[in-house]
């Protein structure tokens, strides 16, 4: 890397049963900062609780979208089509659950299904493409296994998978076409789970404590965004949502100099200027006698 001395950046490739497990037990790493899932989250954290490192620990996320009666829906929906779909779900970001009031439930939902169908699933080399493949057939199937729980739940699926034809391009390779489920209950693991892929259930809701308390009971913390022209209501709600980031009438905004992480399994530790200074380095205290 241009202008950084030698050995300041080394990048190891390899399994993480092998080079992962080798950085995180040597006598000379003494900070760990991790990006990736939560069950991997947890091993670190248990093999390195007996250690003197410090953790950083961005893990899994079952992000909440939540679209009240007075949004505009102009800007909210093709925002939230994109938090939902870009790089085909798996981002730790991407919103996979989606709360919609009554009251505007049909509206939107006819507006979100078009606007996804526009979607150009394909080549990534293509430039009219917007998803390509997901990374790898195992990670295929895993979604897969998903999508066949919504149907064995009697969950309807709006578009996407098995209810719209795939060309014989996408055939050929891990393509998952993005897939709007319904009628899912709370309880399901579809919005309890990470999928990490194009898949998103949207459901109903009355109240904003109702809403809340949904969004809430699950044991993720990552992100969540919310649709409202009430400012008033977006923080009081804002600081109710159980995660590390909020995004009001937006997503994916990011300012480095903000805390960046998530709560409960969806990780531990702030990253972001100022805070990536308490991650990667040590306070030292020096006194001096001037007598």
């Amino acid at each position: 890397m241009k202008g950084v001395p030698p050995g300041v950046v080394n990048i190891v490739f390899g399994v993480g049963s092998r080079a992962g497990q080798a950085l995180i037990s040597h006598k000379d790493v003494n900070v760990i900062s991790f990006t990736g899932s939560t069950l991997t989250g947890y091993k670190i954290k248990q093999q390195t609780c007996t250690l003197p490192v410090k953790l950083s620990l961005e893990l899994g996320g079952k992000n909440a979208g939540i679209i009240f009666e007075d949004a505009d829906l102009t800007a909210c929906i093709p925002t939230t089509v994109r938090s939902c779909f870009q790089n085909s779900g798996q981002i730790c970001l991407a919103t996979s659950r989606l709360y919609v009031h009554r009251k505007i439930f049909d509206t939107f939902i006819e507006k979100f299904i078009n606007e996804v169908k526009q979607i150009k699933v394909g080549n990534p080399f293509d430039d009219a493409t917007k998803i390509g493949p997901v990374v790898s057939k195992e990670h295929m199937d895993k979604i897969m296994k998903y999508i066949q729980i919504a149907k064995q739940a009697n969950a309807t699926i709006l578009c996407g998978e098995t209810v719209t034809p795939k060309s014989d391009e996408l055939t050929q390779g891990y393509f998952i076409l993005p897939t709007v489920i319904t009628d899912v209950k709370d309880t399901s693991e579809l919005m309890l789970q990470e999928i990490f892929g194009p898949v998103v259930c949207v459901c109903v809701f009355d109240d904003d404590n109702e809403v809340i308390e949904r969004a809430n009971n699950i044991n993720y913390g990552l992100a969540a965004s919310l649709w409202t022209s009430n400012l008033g209501r977006a923080h009081r709600i804002a600081k109710k949502i159980e995660c590390g980031v909020v995004w009001i009438n937006c997503w994916m905004i990011r300012d480095l100099r903000m805390p960046f992480g998530g709560i409960k399994d969806s990780g531990m530790g702030r990253e972001g200027y100022p805070f990536s200074r308490d991650v990667f380095t040590d306070l030292k205290s020096v006194s001096l006698s001037l007598i």
